[in-house]
């Protein structure tokens, strides 16, 4: 799959989700794939408007390539990995492609399940399939709607551990029905949700995604919750935000990677669309690159705006205690979405140079702060 593939004409968006779907899952298998059973559960599989007669733009069809790649891969080390998939699909008629993808794909060596169920009245299956022993699950939640989101509807495949989820949480749409007091959002936002609607535009979006990122954290005992945005291909909004939880610092450094690839291609698609258009619209070839023209304010707002609270975050994180470690700094920060690690280094060394906090631990040599190297920041009192 590339950013310009012919199946997701007029679904650039989901596009965008099956590549962090794919990268992520390139790097979990081929780091957990030689210890653990890694098995893939999609709870909402589809497949919905794929226009590949193999199933290469659906979430399923990704996945099992994914894994199928990292077996070979896996192989040349001298490791036999044991990878097994859960497909669910609640619709019928979408079900008959599943189960025929399913019947098609599955071996001894990469069992690969399909269940026409809902997969909200069969949690302990789920479970049950997810707790052999050496198991690690990843589950992707990926419904229409909002309400399959809801933590109630989620909450023992939160409680896997070991585990890994990653939902797709349509915050747009919670937006637009957020104020309608007819509507029950505290299962996806908590009791204080009404709260919420006090707020609009950008700062309700991040207000909702907080909200739920916050549960999540709280209900699966998760030590990190990101979010990663997926914008509109032709407007100038986001779509989605994606939801992942771990509970081991190697995922985050994982997703964020995977978060800013995702950035560089979700701009790349975005300004080839803008120019198709306006080449569409004015009947000239356009000799410069998409780049040159290409115009969006949402991305570049969210962005500001995780920046300033990120970094606000992490100095009051320092000052709240005598002595906080770097590790302590990264997670609170990367866990904003559009915040890095260089943006994390470059607040300190700014901070330290102008002697509001001092670092400790660095070895001599040491050309960055780095993760797992035991590197204290202290306060300064300022005079």
């Amino acid at each position: 799959m590339n950013d310009t593939d012919s199946n997701y004409d007029e679904r650039e968006q989901s596009a965008i989700k099956h590549f962090v779907l794919r990268l992520y899952l390139e790097a979990a298998t081929r780091i957990l794939g030689s210890t653990r059973s890694f098995k893939y559960v999609d709870c909402c599989a589809g497949p919905w408007r794929a226009s590949s007669s193999e199933h290469a733009d659906t979430s399923f069809g990704i996945a099992f390539r994914t894994l199928e790649d990292a077996a070979i891969e896996l192989a040349k080390r001298g490791i036999v990995p044991r990878f097994a998939a859960l497909l669910i699909e609640k619709n019928a008629q979408a079900f008959v492609r599943l189960d025929a993808f399913a019947k098609r794909s599955n071996t001894s060596n990469f069992p690969v399940h399909a269940h026409n169920w809902d997969f909200t009245e069969k949690l302990a299956d789920i479970v049950r399939f997810c707790s052999t022993p050496s198991t690690f699950p990843f589950i992707f939640i990926d419904p229409t709607g909002w309400q399959l989101a809801g933590i109630s509807k989620i909450r023992p495949l939160l409680h896997l551990n070991p585990g890994e989820v990653l939902i797709n949480l349509m915050s747009p749409f919670i937006g637009r029905f957020i104020k309608d007091n007819k509507t029950d959002f505290s299962d996806l936002l908590g009791l204080d949700f009404p709260s919420l609607r006090n707020l609009s535009g950008p700062a309700l979006e991040s207000a909702i995604v907080d909200k739920y990122c916050e549960l999540v954290k709280r209900e699966g005992k998760f030590e990190y919750v990101c979010s990663l945005p997926v914008m509109n291909p032709d407007m100038d909004s986001f779509n989605f935000h994606l939801i992942y939880a771990t509970r081991h610092p190697k995922g985050i450094k994982v997703f964020k990677d995977v978060e800013k690839r995702t950035e560089e291609m979700t701009h790349k698609l975005r300004a080839k669309l803008q120019q198709n258009d306006r080449q569409s619209k004015s009947g000239n070839f356009e000799l410069f690159s998409p780049d040159v023209q290409y115009r969006e304010n949402c991305y570049q707002r969210l962005a500001r705006t995780n920046q300033e609270r990120a970094k606000a975050a992490v100095l009051t994180l320092i000052k709240a205690a005598p002595k906080v470690t770097y590790d302590a700094c990264w997670a609170e920060a990367l866990q904003f979405s559009t915040v890095y690690e260089p943006d994390l280094r470059g607040w300190i060394g700014t901070w330290e140079r102008d002697g509001l906090i001092r670092v400790e631990g660095k070895a001599p040599k040491a050309r960055v702060l780095q993760l797992g190297a035991n590197i204290t920041l202290v306060a300064v009192p300022q005079s």
